[in-house]
């Protein structure tokens, strides 16, 4: 028995390197299988989704869609190493989404969640290399797109060459809005 494991191992690592650990492997391998219904090593397209989240991630439906596209060879479906080779770069877009925000938050000091242009300016002018005023203030104003003097997490983003969150630059109002309407509803009430 140890030595199949061993050899299930070494065939492992001969298919994927030495990227994928062994917990990975066992998650990837346990969602795996079960969606391969009827043992014949791959899963469908149909069941990638489903798959990819009991193997730990959220795909939207378009995710999936651009994934299939990807991968497609008119088999319609994909086999073990095609779904860790989509795990492992999910993984890796996951990482650097947290590399984005542990930055920000080193950056981010006020009650708001933003960081003042003037902060940023400070930062990228005592960087090594040559960066001239004007070019900080051309990329901040090309980031901060609501020019209110302030980096939101999703301009910080941009900043960093990420693609663009569609998400509100001030949240708070609508939670605020909210907060009213449960407060007049529960005015009304006998």
């Amino acid at each position: 028995m140890k030595a199949l494991i061993l050899d299930l191992h070494k065939n492992l690592r001969e298919i994927l390197g030495d990227k994928l650990d062994p917990e990975e492997y066992k998650a990837y391998r346990d969602s795996f299988e079960a969606f391969d219904w009827n043992s014949s090593g791959r899963i469908s397209h149909g069941s990638l989704q489903s798959a990819m989240r009991r193997a730990g991630q959220n795909p939207t439906d378009i995710e999936v869609l651009d994934i299939i596209n990807k991968i497609d060879n008119d088999t319609g479906g994909l086999d073990f190493q095609e779904f860790c080779q989509i795990m492992q770069e999910m993984n890796k877009d996951d990482d650097q989404e947290t590399r984005y925000k542990e930055t920000f938050r080193v950056f981010s000091k006020d009650e708001e969640g933003c960081i003042p242009a003037e902060e940023i300016k400070f930062v990228l002018m005592h960087l090594p290399g040559k960066i001239t005023y004007k070019e900080i203030d051309e990329m901040i104003n090309t980031v901060d797109k609501n020019q209110d003097g302030k980096i939101s997490y999703s301009e910080f983003r941009v900043m960093l060459g990420a693609v663009p969150l569609l998400i509100p630059d001030n949240p708070m109002p609508a939670k605020q809005e909210m907060a009213k309407e449960k407060e007049l509803e529960n005015s009304q009430k006998p």
